[in-house]
């Protein structure tokens, strides 16, 4: 960019290839030549842009700690239709976060637009507020970008300079540089941001789309024009905010879509130590056959001998991750896990065992764009307990719970709740149902042995608040259920969920280190922003006596109920749970247990407030 007054943002910079089409340039143009430099401070948003291995680049504006906004005239090649992950590498550059891979584009259908998402999100960097106001002629604005200048090729900090809105349409705003300035777009800048002054900082109007070179390194000195065309985000705020966001659709009943004692899904048989089974979800179960771009699952191993197994679930084509486990089993208990797990486009999930055994999978629910609730995360709290109301229900009984009421901390109107449901002093394994009012369907959403088992369930809500849980075991049976959050009825309420692979964040074994000692404490860095809520798989292994884990906000109150409660001595337990993350992204675990055990946890996704 060609300035004499302006900012510029330290990072370093991309080189573009330069596309003219009837004279204006249609890829990377921010230079902003004639520009001056600044510290970063104040446009730490403004991304950097890398395109295939040749490295031709463009600009970007962080708009949420995952995704960036640029034009997809910047992308050229490299993006799918209708959306999913680019055809050719990209990497981003915003604040300290440098060579980020981007994993996910969406095109606008009708602008110059894109969004792209990186493959984790960015701390550290305030992401642009952006504007809803429309721009009118006469404005003046500031356009920043990454793109050559009047005299370097390419700059390793991207500046900025102010220019006027000339004139606006429904789509697009032309803009000029002040003479005087003679500020000019270049070649390197689309994508970057053109934003408007507003009391305590800026926000965002659009971002560079075409411009002239007039003024810009390697343009003829006889080229004068030096105007520019924006595309406009102050009036696609609301498609912004539907693609970043993820909402969940609660099917009624579940769906199941593997059971390999049957065939469902898959060939029949039980699966052989170390083995793959690959199986279709999309189109299944009541699972759209597009559009679903993650599923909550429960899942279920039936270990084929005495030794126990582990179970690992992940998009199909995806490289699981070393030793990372959902549901774990001993000897030849019959148990379950909730899992969220991406869809990528082939609709297609896989699942390793690690011992002989059958497998079986239902979906509870997924997440799409456009439909079904967005969620709102809890304090931990507790729901109801039949130890102290009601009493243990019976072998192949029954009990209704009022979940959602006015005032309450599910409110009345919700269309599904996420549940950390114990199990308490069974005395023989079996299943859980869970069914609305006026329903009659019993699917299965945890299968328990004897004594304790718990993890996280959705359980769909009747218009009354209410849901129906079955006891399907040969023995009477207590419950335990704690408030960890709900989906509303609205797809533009709530928070959405963002996907990623299940990773690892913590194992109390590796490097020889020691277990959890009884009733102390660990923080885990989960790398996303203070405010959000994590979707964490917490695994007991090794403990020394009976009992369960804890898990809040750093900064925030420790609750008084449990998390993935575990039996005594030894063996493996896994519990999905849903934490709010505090302090410097971390949440707080306790092990309220007179023993010591390792702690693994792992994390499966993110829940996300709107964008500002």
């Amino acid at each position: 960019m060609r300035v004499t007054d302006g900012k510029t943002i330290a990072a370093a910079l991309l080189v573009g290839a330069l596309l003219a089409v009837g004279g204006w340039v249609t890829v990377p143009a921010l230079g902003i030549a004639d520009g001056a430099p600044d510290t970063g401070a104040a446009y730490g948003f403004v991304s950097r842009i890398d395109v295939g291995p040749e490295k031709r680049g463009c600009s970007g504006t962080l708009v949420d700690p995952e995704w960036i906004v640029t034009v997809k005239s910047c992308l050229t090649g490299a993006v799918p239709v209708p959306g999913g992950p680019p055809l050719t590498p990209i990497r981003a550059s915003v604040g300290t976060a440098v060579d980020q891979p981007v994993v996910e584009i969406q095109g606008h259908p009708d602008r110059d637009l894109l969004l792209a998402r990186l493959g984790k999100p960015v701390t550290g960097v305030t992401p642009v507020r952006i504007g809803t106001t429309a721009p009118h002629a006469g404005e003046a604005l500031q356009v920043a970008g990454y793109g050559r200048t009047a005299t370097e090729w390419a700059p390793e900090r991207a500046h900025s300079g102010t220019f006027t809105v000339q004139s606006v349409a429904a789509g697009t705003i032309d803009v000029a540089g002040d003479p005087a300035a003679s500020a000019t777009v270049c070649q390197g800048d689309a994508g970057g941001p053109a934003l408007r002054q507003i009391a305590g900082g800026v926000e965002l109007v659009a971002v560079s789309s075409l411009s002239w070179q007039g003024g810009c390194l390697g343009v003829p000195a006889t080229e004068v024009r030096r105007g520019a065309v924006q595309t406009r985000v102050d009036n696609v705020k609301e498609w912004i905010q539907q693609t970043l966001r993820e909402s969940f659709v609660r099917l009624n009943p579940s769906g199941q879509v593997l059971d390999t004692r049957s065939g469902l899904g898959a060939a029949a048989g039980t699966r052989a130590a170390r083995s793959t089974t690959t199986f279709t979800v999309a189109g299944v179960g009541g699972v759209p056959a597009t559009g679903a771009h993650a599923v909550l699952v429960d899942v279920t191993a039936v270990p084929a001998t005495g030794t126990g197994t582990f179970l690992t679930l992940y998009p199909a084509g995806v490289t699981a991750s070393g030793g990372l486990s959902m549901v774990n089993t001993r000897s030849a208990a019959v148990i379950s896990n909730t899992a969220v797990v991406p869809l990528r486009a082939d609709g297609k999930l896989s699942v390793y065992t690690h011992n002989a055994a059958d497998i079986v999978i239902d979906v509870q629910g997924y997440y799409t764009r456009g439909a079904g609730g967005g969620f709102v995360p809890l304090d931990h709290s507790g729901l109801a307990d039949t130890r102290s109301s009601g009493g243990a229900i019976p072998a192949r009984g029954s009990r209704t719970f009022t979940v959602a009421t006015t005032g309450g901390a599910i409110p009345a109107g919700a269309s599904a709740a996420l549940l950390d449901v114990v199990v308490v002093d069974a005395a023989d394994g079996g299943w859980l149902g869970a069914y609305p009012t006026g329903g009659s369907n019993n699917r299965s959403v945890m299968d328990f042995v004897p004594g304790e088992t718990a993890h996280a369930v959705s359980v769909r809500l009747g218009t009354d608040g209410k849901t129906t849980f079955t006891n399907n075991s040969n023995a009477p049976i207590h419950l335990v259920l704690t408030a960890t959050g709900y989906h509303t009825a609205n797809p533009a309420s709530g928070w959405g969920l963002r996907t990623t692979n299940a990773t690892r964040l913590l194992d109390t074994r590796a490097n020889g280190g020691a277990p959890l000692a009884a009733s102390t404490v660990v923080d885990v860095a989960l790398g996303v922003p203070s405010g959000w809520a994590a979707v964490l798989n917490l695994t007991v292994v090794d403990n020394t006596q009976s009992g369960f884990l804890r898990a809040w906000p750093v900064g925030g109150t420790e609750p008084a109920t449990s998390l993935a409660n575990y039996p005594s001595p030894g063996g493996v337990r896994s519990g999905l749970a849903v934490v709010k993350v505090g302090t410097d992204g971390k949440v707080r675990i306790r092990n309220r247990s007179q023993g010591s055990t390792h702690l693994l946890v792992d994390v499966q996704g993110w829940f996300a407030p709107p964008i500002a």
